[in-house]
This record gives structure tokens, sequence and C-alpha cells, in this order.
């Protein structure tokens, strides 16, 4: 028997994402194309339906009826689509977990922990791939992905994990020196921005602001993108660098860094993501205990630490 027709797939893929966003917008951005492409492609579709799927408003999108059912069942199909496609890709539970995140998230925080995750499973295989970018998990091999930011990550599985706090730090000879947030002033200020930093992200303007003393910014201030090296300047007494509790917390805990003032900035979030279908995944269940358990502990001992007085950086 002759298999009936099917429209392009890019087209359906087009109309799926845009149904799903209500916006060609979003979904030009979701597929990397223009939404020029995207109108196309599902003028395409409308063409070989026969049937119009949008009402294209003013400054707006709107199914129509018909678009509405179409889009459930589009939907719907793409969702089988890729269960059938997660369940060949992760077939075998024995391979690697490949767990994407941030360059400072894996040096400074996962890697010391992971290790005592490997003692407890020796049979678990972990490969982490360490990268700032944001990577497709619907067109990757990477199975989870530890992200640092607002928690908007439509279409995966999404877990809280624990928010940053930015701090002062130096060593405990520089520490002595100071009396009040004002003493700061004196010292070298090691300024650190990280990657796809913005100016509502906390820095030295937003703490002096919090800690009400006044402050000029210098224009001749060398800015430092990397966390290792913010870290190893305030550890030689160099200065006292602005930085992330998630980077510093073992270098206060061993004692080769102080934090001299309680007052610290909430920055972003660090959040568990994967694809929905993979958390059924023994190898992905076990680990995704485990970071939970770990990222409560280090919670805990931020908010227990007697020293941590929280203040908004978003001003």
């Amino acid at each position: 028997m002759a298999r009936a027709q099917l429209p392009s797939l890019n087209s359906l893929r087009a109309f799926e994402v845009a149904a799903r966003h209500m916006s060609f917008k979003l979904a030009a951005d979701e597929l990397c194309v223009t939404p020029t492409a995207i109108s196309h492609r599902i003028k395409t579709l409308e063409d070989w339906l026969g049937i119009k799927l949008f009402n294209r408003l003013t400054r707006a999108l709107e199914l129509t009826k018909e678009g509405e059912k179409y889009a459930r069942r589009v939907n719907e199909a793409f969702i089988l689509l890729i269960e059938a496609s997660d369940d060949l890709r992760n077939h075998n539970d024995e391979e690697d977990l490949v767990i994407s995140t941030t360059m400072s998230f894996a040096s400074n925080w996962l890697a010391t922990r992971l290790l005592e995750f490997q003692t407890e499973h020796d049979q678990a295989k972990i490969k982490i791939t360490a990268q700032d970018g944001i990577t497709d998990l619907n067109r990757s091999n990477i199975d989870i992905a530890i992200r640092f930011g607002a928690g908007k990550y439509d279409g995966l599985f999404v877990k809280e994990l624990f928010t940053d706090y930015v701090t002062p730090v130096c060593s405990a000879e520089l520490a002595a020196t100071l009396k009040t947030p004002q003493d700061l002033l004196k010292l070298a200020l090691i300024d650190y921005q990280w990657a796809d930093y913005s100016a509502q992200d906390p820095s030295w303007d937003k703490w002096f602001q919090a800690a009400q003393v006044s402050y000029e910014h210098p224009q001749n201030v060398p800015v430092f993108s990397d966390e290792h090296m913010v870290l190893s300047l305030a550890k030689a007494g160099k200065g006292v660098a602005l930085i992330g509790m998630t980077a510093a917390a073992d270098s206060i805990r061993n004692g080769e860094l102080v934090r001299p003032f309680p007052l610290a900035l909430k920055n972003h979030t660090h959040y568990f993501t994967c694809l929905p279908t993979l958390m059924n995944r023994p190898k992905v269940k076990i680990f995704y205990e485990w970071i939970c358990e770990e990222a409560n502990r280090f919670e805990n001992f931020i908010n227990n630490d007697e020293r941590v007085m929280v203040s908004s950086s978003k001003k």
C-alpha cells in the first residue's frame, strides 16, 4: 500500500515551534533561522494543506480553529519522535553521562565534589563538557546541562540548585587591615566580569552602594575575565576581589581567603536541566539526586554563615 504524502518536515517543525511560542521571532531564534524563513515555511505548509493555520494580526499571532487542533497533534508527533530518538540514543545506560556546564562551575564547584560521587558510584562514567555558551540539548549528545541564569529554559526539565552570592574576599593579612567597608578604598580592588556580564550584574559600584560608601569606579583598572586569575591575585595579597561564593567557598573553608565584611550581593542561580524524557534514565536520576543533595548542603553552608548579609544587586 502506498504511503500517504507528508508535508515538508521543515515546515512542520516551523509550525510546531511558532505555535508553541506564538511568535515567528522566537521560533526563528530556537531554529536558528530568520523570522522571514519561518513565515515562508508556514505559508508553504498552509498551501500544502489548503487551510489557514494562523491569523497574522498587527502585532501578534493567533491560531485559527483548525490551526489549534493541528498544532496539538503535530506537537504530540514531535514528542513521540524525540522520545523514540532518545530511546535509541540512550539505549545503553553504561555509556558516558555527558554533562555540560560553565568553566567556572566545573572547576570551582563540581570537580572536587564529583570525585566523591565517583567513589560512591564507581560504575558511573562521567564526561564533563565545560563551556560558557548554551547548548541545544535537542541537537547534541549532552545529557545534562547545569546552567547559570534566570531559569527560563522552555521545553526542559528544570530544577533550581542554589543561588550564587557575590562578596569581597582577600588574604587574612589584608583583612586584618580593614575595619570598615570605607577602608577597602585604600586597597587595590580586583575587577572580575564573566562571560555575558551585563550592567545588571553585581559590581563594586553596587556593593559600595549597598554598603553606603561613596565610590567612583576608576577608569584605568584592569578587568579580568578568568576566575582563577582573580582568586590567585586575592590569595597572593595583591588586592580584594569581588567574586561569587560558588567559586570562593573552598578557599574560604581552607583559610586561603577571608571575607572581611558580611555584605553579599545576590547573583544568578544554578539550575539542573535536561530533556524531560531523560529523567527516566537510571544514570540521570542517580546524578540528579546526588547533585540536589550536594546543592542543599552548599546552600545551607551559605545560609547558616552568620556573616552573610544579602542585598539585591539589581539596582
